[in-house]
This record gives C-alpha cells, sequence and structure tokens, in this order.
C-alpha cells in the first residue's frame, strides 16, 4: 500500500532531489522512490514535471520573503552588545538558520536555479534587497544607540550594501562547503544536519569580514 501523499511532501522530495542531482537532472522517478510511491501517483497532485518546479520555486518564494536578518529581540540585543559583538552573533545565527531544514534545500534549489530560471533570478535578487535592507536598518539601530560612530545616515544604505554583498558571498562558500561535507558523508544528513563545526574556515572568513566592516 502506497504512503498518503500531499503536495508539500512532493514539493520537499522534489528540494531532496534537486539537492542530490540538481533540480534539471531530478526526475519523477526520483521524486517517488525518495516517497515510496508510483510515479503515477505523483499526477494525482501535479500535472507534471514542470508543474512541480513551478510549485516548488513558489514555496521557495515565500519561504524565502519569511525570513529576516533581524532578530525578534533585536532592540535588546542593540542595547546590551557592543556593535561588532552584535553583528557577529547575528550574522552567525543567521548562518545557522541557513543550515536547517528545509532552508538549505530551498536556498541552493533557489541559487543553482537562478541561472536557468527568470523567477528564481527574482527570489535570489529580492532576497538580495531584503537583507540590505535589515542590515540598514541594524546599523540605523546602533547609531540611535551611539553604538557606531563611524557610518554618517547618508552612508549607511551603501555600507548596507556591501556588508549584504559580504555575507551573500560566504553564506554561499558555507553551504557548498556543508553540501560536500553531506554528500561524501549521508549520515550527517541527519538532525542538525548542515551545520558546520565553529573551526570551519568560512566562519573565521564571517568573523574577519565582520571585524574588517567595523574597524573601516
Amino acid at each position: 500500500m502506497e504512503k498518503k501523499l500531499s503536495r508539500e511532501s512532493i514539493i520537499m522530495a522534489m528540494l531532496n532531489a534537486a539537492f542530490t542531482y540538481s533540480a534539471g537532472a531530478a526526475s519523477l522517478s526520483d521524486i517517488a522512490l525518495a516517497l515510496g510511491v508510483k510515479k503515477a501517483s505523483l499526477y494525482n497532485h501535479f500535472n507534471g514535471r514542470d508543474d512541480i518546479i513551478a510549485k516548488t520555486t513558489e514555496f521557495c518564494g515565500d519561504y524565502m520573503k519569511a525570513l529576516s536578518f533581524v532578530p525578534n529581540n533585536i532592540e535588546e540585543i542593540v542595547q546590551k552588545y557592543p556593535a561588532q559583538n552584535a553583528f557577529k552573533g547575528i550574522a552567525r545565527s543567521f548562518f545557522k538558520m541557513h543550515t536547517q531544514e528545509p532552508l538549505f534545500q530551498v536556498y541552493t534549489f533557489v541559487h543553482s536555479q537562478k541561472f536557468f530560471s527568470t523567477k528564481c533570478a527574482s527570489i535570489a535578487d529580492e532576497s538580495s534587497v531584503r537583507l540590505c535592507s535589515q542590515v540598514a536598518h541594524i546599523l540605523e539601530l546602533l547609531a540611535e544607540k551611539e553604538k557606531i560612530d563611524f557610518l554618517s545616515k547618508s552612508e549607511i544604505p551603501l555600507a548596507s550594501k556591501r556588508f549584504a554583498l559580504g555575507i551573500q558571498t560566504l553564506l554561499c562558500d558555507y553551504l557548498v562547503e556543508r553540501k560536500v561535507l553531506v554528500m561524501q558523508n549521508p549520515a550527517c544528513g541527519e538532525g542538525e544536519l548542515f551545520a558546520l563545526p565553529e573551526e570551519s574556515n568560512v566562519l573565521k572568513a564571517l568573523d574577519v569580514l565582520i571585524a574588517d566592516f567595523f574597524s573601516s
């Protein structure tokens, strides 16, 4: 007897297959095998592979829109910690967020597909714009609390863009590093599956990025 299917379970299977084989190479057979169902069962929920890809892309867009670099307790953090320490903690939490399921698969799907899909490219661009805006918000709060004095109000947008670009570059490096490790050792893809150790070169580079930013 086949397992009970849902649209979301099929989308998650697509994301996992895309992570393993790439979205272009992932087939309906791969998805069905992962779900323990017959390929024909997928047509009860989607019109075919292209429909699954389209709905997976929509799911990824909605998921990434809900993400924020700004913690819920940002006011408390800004008040309590020095600016550099606050940014280090926030950035590391942001990285850790991206190592959890399903965000790791979502982020990987979008950023691998953005070269082939205008929709994924749009999702990635919108995510970049949001990150810049959120970094700017934190810097503005730090300036209001007189925790930083090296940026004028007019300089914050450009500084935020520069910092956000550095974060995104390192995040991609971080996830590539982790993907290689997971592919080489599938068993480590369980539980806290994608967390890199503290001695990760990428995390060290993140600390350097933050230190350089606040000493500029």
